[in-house]
């Protein structure tokens, strides 16, 4: 490797400080309201908030899709998505000593939440609690050899009785998060619960933005800009959305597996803070990948490449059948310690995704398919 190519391989990719520090108050404001699979309509004032400056019609589908439309008289139309819920549990009885017994909404490993603080969501505010099992010195060997099950672990929220664990408000079919809020790492990286895929979502309204300041080079195009529900268990927002607005293309941001510990580089190949990874395989359409990757080059934006062979487990799955067929593709958010409750991401790769996500929108546009 020459000197020139090893500086250029080690430079700092860097953004505009206004550009990082608006993707970390999005991505804030958006995990401080919890979202779990089935309780999407609780960020309706949050979207408003974040997105609706950004487009020309704003609107709530009755399953609490979100859909905002810039230039909504467009004759073509491209679909940004992310979907907005996130894995977290359900309340499915109460037992006699007060102690709350639990499933998992979403893919979740028993391992991970035990010993974690949680807060449980009832009607009258949120309610802090620990999850909690048998202790390791008291288990038999077989048990502290392997993860505990979810029917042993409860939920200890301080009260004595189920009498009294109603009267502090808890009722079947709650549902909990973890009480993980969001914090700044270092100047980029961030920490948090819920970045799958709200790391998408805080994505997508940022290009909105981008979108929004430059509409007049939109021309005939119509950009929806959509949150979807209930991906976590199925993708069945992004069949909803799909369906019904059936875009001339879709632009899927999710988030990927991110190099961290124990992880062989053979399989995982992202990296924090070097750019969205952009997907290639069989269900994301070759000519809207190679505009993606020609965009990114042109405009110098820093990207990175992942070979998806069956593309299942994204929004892109489920938008690519829909009707007669969407032209999709996906530009991902590495992520680490995904589906752990706690995640890092790179506020770089939000901004430079928001940045390629726009740009390609303006260069289909002017290019006209």
């Amino acid at each position: 490797m020459s000197g020139k190519e090893s500086e250029k391989k080690e430079e700092k990719i860097e953004v505009p400080e206004e550009e990082r520090a608006l993707a970390s108050r999005m991505l804030e404001r958006l995990i401080s309201t919890p979202t779990v699979t089935g309780m999407e309509q609780a960020a309706e004032e949050v979207v408003r908030g974040l997105l609706g400056p950004y487009v020309d019609e704003l609107r709530v589908t009755g399953w609490a899709n979100y859909v905002g439309t810039i230039n909504p008289e467009g004759k073509r139309s491209v679909m940004l998505v992310a979907h907005i819920d996130q894995i977290g549990f359900i309340i499915r009885a109460i037992d006699d000593k007060g102690y709350l017994k639990f499933s998992p909404v979403g893919g979740w490993d028993p391992k991970v939440p035990y010993g974690w603080r949680v807060k449980v969501l009832t009607k009258k505010g949120a309610i802090k609690g620990v999850i909690g099992t048998i202790p390791p010195h008291l288990m038999k060997k077989e048990q502290r050899e392997k993860p505990p099950e979810f029917e042993n672990l409860a939920i200890d929220i301080g009260a004595e009785s189920k009498e009294q664990a109603e009267e502090m408000g808890v009722r079947i079919g709650d549902y909990v998060v973890l009480d993980a809020p969001y914090d700044e790492l270092t100047r980029y990286r961030v920490v948090g619960s819920g970045f799958d895929d709200k790391s998408g979502v805080a994505t997508i309204f940022m290009a909105a933005k981008r979108l929004w300041e430059r509409r007049e080079e939109l021309r005939d195009v119509r950009v929806h800009v959509v949150a979807t529900v209930q991906e976590e268990i199925g993708l069945r927002g992004a069949y909803m959305m799909g369906y019904e607005l059936r875009p001339d293309v879709a632009l899927v941001v999710d988030v990927t597996f991110a190099t961290s510990p124990g992880l062989p580089p053979e399989k995982v190949r992202a990296e924090l803070g070097k750019g969205p990874v952009i997907s290639i395989g069989p269900i994301y359409h070759p000519e809207v990948v190679e505009r993606l990757l020609k965009v990114a080059e042109e405009r110098e934006i820093p990207h990175q490449r992942e070979a998806d062979p069956r593309g299942m487990g994204t929004d892109t799955w489920a938008i690519q059948i829909a009707r007669g067929g969407v032209k999709t593709a996906l530009s991902s958010i590495p992520n680490r310690y995904m589906h752990s409750g706690v995640e890092v991401v790179d506020l770089r790769d939000l901004v430079l995704n928001s940045r390629l996500l726009a740009e390609y929108v303006l260069d289909w546009a002017k290019k006209g398919s």
